[in-house]
């Protein structure tokens, strides 16, 4: 809606503290937004298709599938809100309605992180917990 009243050049790049540092010509945002859509699809294919050779997941939760899907739509929901704050906040920079990006960014990329490790440990006590054996006669 806004595409008109960017400036020639947009910026792109931040630093940790949310200033720009490089910029590109706003032609760009149309690749950003395919590589978005690329994101997002590849994502919402992963949550139909948990067993996926694509979807880098530990064994023991990709076996229970209603468990692996919820925990990629939670990583899905994360990456879609960084991208869209990321996209909204550049253009924002690049229209002057403010200086630099808000941290929101950064607590997202941190809660992304916490998620990670949250699955890395789920799955190491899922992996402790002991097996009940069948026997068979």
């Amino acid at each position: 809606m806004n595409y008109r009243d960017l400036p020639n050049f947009i910026p792109i790049y931040f630093d940790f503290s949310g200033q720009p540092t490089v910029s590109a010509p706003k032609m760009l945002i149309w690749f950003l937004a395919a590589v978005a859509s690329f994101i997002y699809l590849l994502i919402f294919y992963l949550t139909k298709n948990i067993k996926s050779p694509l979807l880098k997941m530990p064994e023991n939760i990709k076996e229970d599938s209603q468990k692996a899907e919820v925990i990629v739509s939670i990583f899905h929901l994360i990456i879609m809100l960084l991208l869209t704050v990321i996209s909204y906040e550049s253009i924002s920079v690049g229209l002057g309605k403010t200086e630099s990006l808000s941290p929101l960014p950064i607590y997202l990329i941190g809660l992304l992180f916490l998620a990670v490790i949250i699955m890395v440990v789920y799955s190491y006590l899922l992996s402790k917990k002991p097996h009940s054996k069948k026997t068979l006669y």
